[in-house]
């Protein structure tokens, strides 16, 4: 059924007015803001059978318009009817929003858990609670226990310091089962796993309500492999879902690549730190040498000013991770 009355366009690129959307995704979806209004916040996790390119950031952007037009008071009227011996459902009226739509690329989408809190903030302290953000964890490494350590991190942060401000909050990644379980089941309300068919055609999804998302949870740790996991119980039930989204895809998938890139580099100048901070312990403790002359020497050979400060910096950072350690 289409939703809205945002621009869009039909399977021939036509323009329109609304999207297509799953009637009962439709349906799951439209008690959110009632849900709001309580003093909770919502998050939703998209995830992609533990796969890249599967079309889990298209179905979340559209996931977030649409709940982003309900929040600025939209509403759609419907009913289900058969037709042709099939249920189908049928839109009666929309009802336009009586607020603007506040869902914009640069203000709503994210790429890490750094972005996620400060945009939380940004929008709490603009426009107040109930804002609809996107956090697309694009990264492809997701499987690496470092890589979700620091995502897991990024989400405790994030709620200890944001949960209060009660946002829509959807999570795009791969894998629903490398989240902790303290967002996955506790924090979270419903799951939706993208995928594609037999045929590689993307576009379908199977989506969990917290009952059965906890059932997934729990059951699929006990598999192996992916789609074992995945088939550990059913879903509420399946849909599919259209290529449309109301950004640029090009524009998304730049910003996206720009924010793997600041994480690459990110990732790179600590391991590059670690190692200078190691060698620096090494020289202090098997040439026996001052902190002072380490200083000076470096600072020669480096062409650039290091202090004294920064050499105890650097040999108590590892003095403490080998404490740690130990």
């Amino acid at each position: 059924m289409k939703v809205t009355d945002i621009d869009g366009w039909d399977k021939r690129g036509n323009p329109q007015k609304g999207f297509y959307m799953d009637g009962y995704l439709k349906s799951n979806l439209d008690g959110i803001p009632r849900f709001l209004k309580k003093g909770y916040d919502c998050v939703g996790i998209i995830s992609g059978m533990g796969k890249v390119r599967i079309g889990k950031s298209t179905e979340g952007i559209q996931v977030g318009a649409y709940l982003a037009w309900l929040l600025a008071g939209g509403k759609m009227l419907c009913h289900q009817e058969v037709i042709d011996n099939k249920l189908k459902w049928i839109v009666d009226k929309i009802i336009k929003p009586k607020q603007k739509v506040r869902y914009r690329l640069k203000e709503n989408i994210v790429f890490s858990a750094e972005q996620l809190m400060k945009t939380a903030t940004k929008l709490y302290d603009k426009y107040g609670p109930n804002q609809v953000i996107v956090y697309d964890e694009g990264r492809q490494g997701l499987d690496s226990a470092r890589a979700m350590e620091s995502v897991n991190k990024g989400m405790e942060d994030f709620f200890q310091e944001c949960g209060f401000m009660g946002h829509v909050i959807l999570i795009i990644l791969p894998n629903f089962f490398k989240l902790h379980e303290d967002y996955s089941i506790a924090r979270s309300l419903f799951l939706i796993n993208t995928y594609a068919d037999k045929q590689f055609n993307r576009g379908y999804f199977s989506f969990y309500n917290e009952y059965q998302k906890e059932k997934l949870f729990y059951f699929g740790k006990k598999r192996i492999g992916i789609r074992a996991k995945y088939n550990a119980t059913n879903p509420n039930f399946w849909g599919r879902f259209s290529g449309w989204t109301p950004f640029d895809k090009k524009e998304y998938e730049s910003l996206k690549k720009k924010a793997i890139e600041r994480k690459r580099k990110t990732r790179q100048q600590a391991k590059w730190k670690r190692q200078r901070d190691s060698a620096i312990y090494l020289i202090k403790k098997f040439a026996g040498i001052s902190n002072r002359v380490i200083s000076d020497e470096l600072s020669i050979v480096s062409g650039q000013r290091i202090s004294p400060r920064s050499i105890d910096y650097a040999i108590s950072n590892i003095t403490h991770q080998k404490i740690v350690e130990d």
